[in-house]
């Protein structure tokens, strides 16, 4: 993971993984066919991470609002926590092309995340009906406020985070009186 991280995704050679583990190039290839299998292993094993923070944590009683929020918060934290996982799938996301199968899975794996996203829109929370415009833009926005606190962790507290939350909500909600009144107020 810190040979990704470090060097990118692409740029690492199997043999310079196998020297960094310690083992011959074929003992890798034992264990992982190719190098897009053990990146996908990797990947898998950061998120299962990710999911089981989700499940100790996510409320999904709550409103699409509230759901959506306590994502925000729940990524941010479990960044701050977790950093190496972080920034590999920073890397993952910016350096290498998830196979079709991977996404999926993953998509499988968070359709609470999908649902929350699916429900903001239509409870006409959002400006916009796209669900994949809003999924990339809630994505993005959360993962570069997370990125800025893990290289800045002096200036995370818990109100810089909710401050985060509401400059992204500000931007995407469709922020009419009939559409707020019932949002519950933290």
């Amino acid at each position: 993971m810190n040979l990704f991280i470090d060097k990118g995704i692409q740029s690492t050679s199997t043999a310079l993984i196998a020297k960094e583990a310690g083992v011959a190039t074929g003992t890798l290839f034992h264990h992982f066919k190719t190098k897009e299998e053990l990146v996908h292993a990797l990947y898998n094993l950061i998120f299962d991470s990710l999911i089981n923070f989700h499940k100790k944590h996510f409320r999904d009683d709550a409103n699409a609002y509230e759901r959506v929020r306590q994502l925000w918060y729940l990524n941010i934290e479990w960044g701050l926590k977790h950093t190496a996982y972080a920034n590999f799938l920073e890397r993952y996301v910016f350096d290498y092309y998830a196979s079709a199968v991977a996404m999926e899975d993953v998509g499988k794996r968070f359709d609470y995340y999908i649902n929350t996203i699916v429900e903001l829109i239509s409870s006409n929370l959002t400006q916009c009906d796209n669900f994949e415009y809003v999924m990339n833009h809630f994505s993005w926005n959360m993962r570069m406020n997370g990125n800025y606190f893990i290289a800045h962790p002096e200036l995370y507290s818990p109100e810089m985070l909710e401050k985060t939350f509401q400059i992204y909500w500000s931007g995407i909600s469709n922020n009419t009186p009939d559409n707020m009144k019932n949002i519950k107020e933290y």
